[in-house]
């Protein structure tokens, strides 16, 4: 979910490079300083840690009190802007959430916040709460939808059979233990007259894996389910739909991936590779089943649900066209995008459901829009649906209260009488939504797999829907399917406005940019098309427009003339959504001749929430026919927007050309290329680069560039830069810089290279590292009091001092114990330090049974650091009472003692 303005975030990969590292004296793993919150902190959950990596660099860390919950969408740490924040990952314990920041101060807890899904994690449930209950949204108003003659939801004929199958598991890259090979097998009867059966397979997303059938609460992540626990059976989740399809003359089969939700939680890509590798391990076995199941392999379509959306996608990208079988389409449901890809040349249908309260920030939005640019001949079709009332659970029985057989819920965390809540009455049921997925998703599938074009209208933009979805909502837009397209500042330049503002802005949602599109825009819990001001993601241009009277206008110029002949006009459209927004449509030929056109449908268009936890700043499509429009057809250079409302804001993501049916696919695939990871040892010399290298698979027979993201070891050494690849190349290396000296740093220091692709060639293993080994000699340490012997009322004091500097932040702690003599008491220390410390405690109680302790660090050049505990003055003529303190510092413990007189 886009931030507030004024945070930043990072989600999985997009961002700036993860640093893992490890350090300390004599081997030893250096203990995380604690930065301690402020009491008036007491809404935080969870605890902080901060470490010093270098100047203007930390690591931060939140564990929490419970383990965190198995979501698709990935925790993240946010913190303000102008802090720069790395790749949040998450450790072994499944409770500690990790990441990278660049700032130009230490940065403070207080500030920090962890969000899961739009969700706050660590604030107390007070804290986390949505708005009040309040007036629901009504439905949409779409004058002009149509209901299609033909519903893909509609059983056929066919007689069904129902079969499993259980192989021999298979060890995947990053995943130490074998993951299961198991299929849920619905298919038309061995008989059944159907002629060779398309094959689609389904991948579900990340869930639980084991459950203990006899306690709601227990679940484990343990790989594999030992007793009591059993497995979470996931893949019989879309069941529902396997039958409908089968009984069409489709053949399916869903896989399970419990194994890869097990053990993903520290991949880098979320798993999505993984799973691509099992999606290709069940394909190669049904190239062995082809014949005695009548499945024709040449026509196979992928549907993923979560990260199962993610990991299809990424074998759709792997699987080369010499494979014994053929994608030729997929189904993405409210998936995940970590690493913005999407597959050139596969046709693809993206479901958003609007109120996903797991993927809330609707991240599979990407699979369309980087398709856009990166392969200029790519024709496939790619179309996003957002599904008005569905949340991201309710797709899959097995995830869904009442139909499954371990323990669920639903997943959007509004109260019930709020937007999206249960008591919504345009929220969608279970079986509601249950129907609605069986309709795209068979609707699209006939569309991929047997080309009945019939089922388009769902999917390309216009307003359409199927009896079977009752009186649940669509919307969709769409690029490719042979449209041509022209592009904001790109392609095109500002018309003279007609009293309207216009610019074209950067596609981000920063309001502290001036170029940004969300300068001003209204806040929203989604703006998918557009990237947070914390992302590094390439961006974007925008056409945006403003008025605040009707007949305002202003618009577009063509670099070159766009044919209408035969064919409508498209503009993807984001409305702000605060006002209600109508527009109409000039356009205008080449020998200045112009229309003025209503859209299809009507001049409105819709808002898509009216407050900011749910509001969706998304692009629908603003469809003109320009039959009978008195202009050249063959020759449009000009399309304004003329304002119907009395005021408005809106953004055009692009416009197009659209053909009334979809153009062919050309059977080709896009070369990939893969990051590797490379360890180097330090040495000395100053400054040095290394080159992290990476492979390309396929053949590349057009100039190919990607965009990549490092980041070095200084604060603001950030390099991001593109990476030019000639015909025929089949490997190369980018540069990162390292600083090689002969002080003692973190054992191991990684950094972290991401790309993305910028034109014709895809990524794959989009994530490569750097990890410099340190070989400097560790620091001797000497710990002392400062004096053995103190007045009351004076403060006790202990140095600790290092023999030379180091380059990394030394963490020391101390903990009061008991010692020699007589202890101090609670009342013998200042309030100001056992306020902060201890809290509230018996003033006679010994103050090493309050288990107080405070906490320090040596920072990077410096050698030494003072720990101090003041003291109260005492009326005890001549009482001696002792402090005993409990020095850490890496693996080296000592216990020093001051002894406190009056």
């Amino acid at each position: 979910m886009p931030r507030p303005s004024g945070w930043i975030a990072a989600s999985a990969a997009l961002v700036l490079a993860a640093t893992v590292l490890s350090s300390g004296i004599g081997g030893a793993a250096a203990r995380p300083h604690v930065t301690d919150r402020a009491p008036a902190a007491a809404s935080v959950r969870g605890e902080w840690q901060v470490r010093t990596l270098g100047p203007g660099q930390y690591a931060v860390a939140w564990t929490s009190p419970t383990r965190l919950p198995v979501t698709s969408d990935r925790p993240t740490v946010v913190g303000p802007a102008g802090w720069l924040v790395g790749t949040s990952t998450i450790a072994g314990d499944g409770r500690t959430v990790r990441a990278r920041i660049d700032a130009p101060t230490r940065p403070d807890p207080t500030r920090l916040d962890v969000r899961l899904s739009g969700v706050r994690l660590d604030a107390v449930a007070g804290d986390r709460a949505r708005r009040a209950a309040g007036p629901f949204e009504p439905a949409l108003d779409l004058p002009g939808t149509q209901t299609l003659t033909t519903d893909p939801a509609t059983p056929g004929s066919y007689a069904v059979a129902t079969s499993d199958y259980t192989l021999a598991p298979v060890a995947v890259p990053g995943m130490r233990a074998p993951i299961e090979m198991v299929g849920h097998v619905v298919e038309p009867a061995a008989g059944a007259p159907t002629g060779p059966r398309p094959l689609v397979l389904f991948m579900h997303g990340r869930h639980g894996s084991c459950y203990d059938p006899a306690d709601a609460d227990a679940w484990s992540q343990n790989w594999p389910c030992k007793a009591p626990f059993r497995e979470v059976p996931s893949h019989l989740g879309y069941d529902y739909v396997q039958q409908v399809l089968a009984s069409q003359g489709y053949a399916t089969v869903s896989i399970r991936v419990n194994g890869i939700n097990a053990q993903d939680f520290d991949a880098p890509d979320g798993g999505a590779g993984a799973r691509a590798r099992l999606v290709q391990a069940h394909l190669d076995h049904w190239a062995g089943l082809a014949a005695e199941h009548q499945v024709d392999l040449s026509r196979v379509v992928l549907v993923g649900h979560s990260r199962g959306g993610e990991g299809v996608d990424r074998a759709s990208i792997r699987i080369p066209l010499t494979a014994p079988y053929r994608i030729v389409g997929q189904v993405l449901i409210a998936p995940t995008d970590f690493a913005v890809q999407t597959a050139p040349y596969v046709p693809t249908v993206t479901l958003l459901p609007f109120c996903d309260g797991d993927v809330s920030d609707l991240q599979g939005q990407k699979f369309t829009d980087a398709a856009r640019d990166v392969a200029p001949g790519d024709t496939s079709l790619k179309s996003s649906v957002l599904v008005m009332g569905a949340n991201h659970n309710y797709f899959n029985t097995e995830w869904t209260p009442k139909t499954a057989v371990s323990p669920a819920s639903d997943d959007w965390p509004g109260e019930a009488g709020q937007t999206c809540g249960s008591a919504d009455p345009r929220r969608l049921t279970a079986a509601e939504q249950r129907a609605i997925g069986t309709a795209y998703v068979a609707g699209a599938v006939h569309l991929f797999a047997a080309g009945d074009q019939s089922v388009l209208p769902l999917f390309d933009g216009s307003r359409a829907r199927v009896a079977s979805q009752g009186d649940a909502q669509t919307l969709s837009h769409a690029i490719g399917g042979g449209r041509v397209v022209r592009v904001p500042s790109t392609t095109t330049a500002l018309s003279l406005a007609d009293g309207a503002q216009t610019r074209f802005c950067a596609g981000t949602y920063d309001d502290g940019r001036v170029s940004s599109c969300g300068l001003g825009a209204a806040l929203a819990a989604a703006a998918p098309l557009w990237s947070t001001n914390g992302e590094r993601l390439p961006v974007r241009s925008f056409f945006e427009m403003a008025w605040t009277a009707s007949g305002q206008s202003g618009g577009l110029l063509l670099a070159s003339p766009l044919d209408l002949t035969g064919r409508r006009l498209e503009l993807r459209t984001i409305v702000d959504g605060r006002s209600a927004t109508a527009v109409r449509v000039r356009i205008t030929d080449a020998d200045g001749a112009g229309a003025l056109v209503d859209p299809v449908g009507g001049v409105g268009l819709p808002g898509l929430g009216s407050t900011a936890d749910v509001r969706k700043l998304w692009a629908q499509t603003l469809v003109v026919d320009p039959t009978g429009a008195a202009v050249d057809l063959t020759r449009i250079t000009r399309v304004d927007l003329v304002a119907a409302s009395s005021r408005g804001r809106v953004w055009v993501a692009d416009l197009a050309s659209a053909p009334a049916a979809l153009a062919a696919v050309p059977d080709r695939r896009l070369p990939t290329v893969s990051f590797s990871r490379v360890r180097v040892t330090e040495g000395m010399g100053g400054a040095k680069t290394a080159r992290v290298p990476f492979q390309i698979s396929g053949a590349l027979t057009s100039p190919a560039r990607f965009t990549v993201l490092t980041v070095g070891q200084a604060r603001g050494d950030v390099q991001r830069f593109t990476v030019d690849l000639a015909p025929g190349q089949t490997s190369g290396s980018v540069p990162v810089g390292y600083v090689a000296d002969q002080r003692a740093d973190y054992r191991r220091l990684v950094t972290q290279v991401t790309a993305w692709p910028t034109r014709n060639v895809m990524t794959d293993g989009y994530l490569g590292e750097l990890a410099v080994i340190d070989d400097d000699p560790r620091p001797k340490v000497a710990i002392r009091a400062v004096a053995r012997e103190v007045p009351a009322g004076s403060p006790a004091r202990w140095r600790i001092r290092l023999d030379k500097p180091v380059d990394f932040d030394l963490s020391v702690s101390g903990k009061v114990v008991r010692g020699p003599g007589t202890p101090v008491r609670v009342s013998d220390i200042a309030q100001s330090w056992t306020d902060l410390h201890v809290g509230p405690v018996r003033p006679g109680k010994p103050l090493w049974k309050s288990h107080a302790m405070t906490y320090d660090v040596i920072d990077p050049g410096r050698r030494e650091v003072v720990i101090s505990i003041p003291t109260r003055p005492s009326d005890e003529a001549g009482a001696t009472r002792t402090l005993t303190l409990r020095i850490d510092i890496g693996k080296q413990t000592v216990r020093r003692t001051v002894r406190i007189v009056s």
